[in-house]
């Protein structure tokens, strides 16, 4: 009998006690761990913007003037040339779906385009990541899905577009359907006005051929109409990078403005990350599903630091977050990194945020997975070199 000579190599993360984290199984973490951020940073807005209108009006404005100001003819030529578009297509609005097909399947928003036409596009999702933020981040992406039309056509608003289901309104399905007004005879739209039913049926695809996974979990690349092909090792590394533009970077603009004040910003962002934490693994069995997906041995007890810095470390490791290992004992552990590696995913518009929020998070969330006594705080945070540090420590204002 003939035995193979060695097991198929596969990408993993590898935790800090050696078990494997196969390499799809971290990107759909990261997604997730994305949309937690997201949705802590929406209940920082709700708190100081208490009107559901204004707020999302706001980003849903913000959100379209970014996506629009990338336009220009070097821009869109680039566009035309990455996604494989023969140029004797019409450049018209219907070809920005191509763009939005992709983020979604960048993203792990399983689903299929169910039309692709000059006048109309519609596009069903089974699933999304992003699902528990809330209705304001569903406005938010229709303002952006309209921008990437108005690019493809010359800044022309000739699509009404709408997200007439939505998963995190409650909907099983996302479906976003853009109809030519010209043809439909349809009025220009304002912000909050794209989740309206359309004027043709849709499309709805039966349960049972309903999908779980985006494309490139189910066949490792991504395919547009065009034929033009995404690895799925492209698309771990632009959602680790763009996936933080979208969802962070962009409603960050407004909501920091929604403040009084920079302190008040602040305090309210710290409180809300804080009650994250603390609820991060309130639950036992939390801990103990943890342990098992760390593959924490049980020589490493309950009380010790160790089990919080090797959750740190699967984050970094799951979101491409290059560190370095300074410190993993029983009595402290040290992850060094840069500012720019950690706040810079997004090159063009680093946040400091990120390293503000993880902090609050993270010093909570040691307190319920450890113990009380220790806790999680960044060394050199306005620096250019950080250190992420979990120890003990005695504060007569701890929070």
């Amino acid at each position: 009998m003939a035995l193979r000579d060695r097991l198929e190599s596969q990408k993993a993360l590898q935790t800090a006690w050696g078990k494997l984290i196969p390499e799809k199984e971290a990107y759909k973490y990261a997604t997730r761990q994305m949309a937690a951020f997201c949705a802590n940073l929406f209940q920082v807005m709700r708190i100081l913007e208490p009107d559901f209108e204004k707020r999302t009006e706001a980003i849903c404005e913000i959100s379209y003037a970014l996506n629009m100001s990338v336009s220009g003819e070097e821009y869109m030529n680039e566009f035309y040339d990455q996604w494989n578009i023969p140029e004797f297509c019409e450049k018209s609005a219907w070809l920005g779906a191509i763009f939005g097909d992709y983020g979604d399947e960048a993203e792990n928003m399983a689903g299929r385009v169910i039309q692709f036409t000059k006048d109309r596009v519609e596009k069903e999702l089974d699933t999304c990541p992003w699902d528990i933020v809330g209705a304001e981040l569903c406005n938010m992406t229709t303002a952006m899905f309209t921008a990437n039309f108005d690019l493809a056509n010359g800044g022309e608003n000739d699509v009404a577009l709408n997200m007439c289901e939505a998963r995190g309104c409650g909907d099983r399905h996302c479906r976003v359907v853009a109809e030519r007004r010209s043809t439909f005879g349809l009025p220009k739209q304002g912000f909050l006005d794209h989740m309206q039913q359309p004027v043709m049926p849709v499309h709805n695809t039966p349960e049972e051929r309903m999908v779980s996974e985006g494309q490139i979990l189910r066949n490792g690349q991504y395919s547009n109409a065009f034929g033009e092909e995404h690895s799925f090792e492209y698309d771990y590394r632009w959602l680790c990078e763009f996936g933080w533009a979208w969802c962070v970077a962009f409603p960050l603009v407004v909501i920091r403005d929604m403040a009084e004040d920079e302190d008040e910003f602040l305090r309210i962002f710290r409180i809300v990350f804080s009650t994250a934490g603390k609820n991060l693994f309130i639950e036992p069995f939390a801990k103990e599903g943890l342990r098992s997906w760390l593959g924490v041995p049980h020589t490493i007890g309950d009380n010790d630091p160790r089990l919080m810095g090797g959750y740190i470390m699967s984050v970094l490791d799951s979101q491409l977050v290059p560190y370095e290992l300074d410190a993993f004992t029983k009595d402290e552990v040290r992850i060094n990194v840069t500012a720019d590696d950690f706040n810079g995913r997004f090159e063009m518009a680093p946040m400091d945020e990120l390293a503000i929020g993880y902090e609050a998070l993270w010093h909570n969330a040691v307190k319920t997975l450890v113990s009380a006594e220790w806790s999680c705080w960044f060394e050199g945070i306005d620096e250019e070199d950080m250190t992420i540090v979990v120890g003990r420590k005695i504060d007569k204002r701890m929070i």
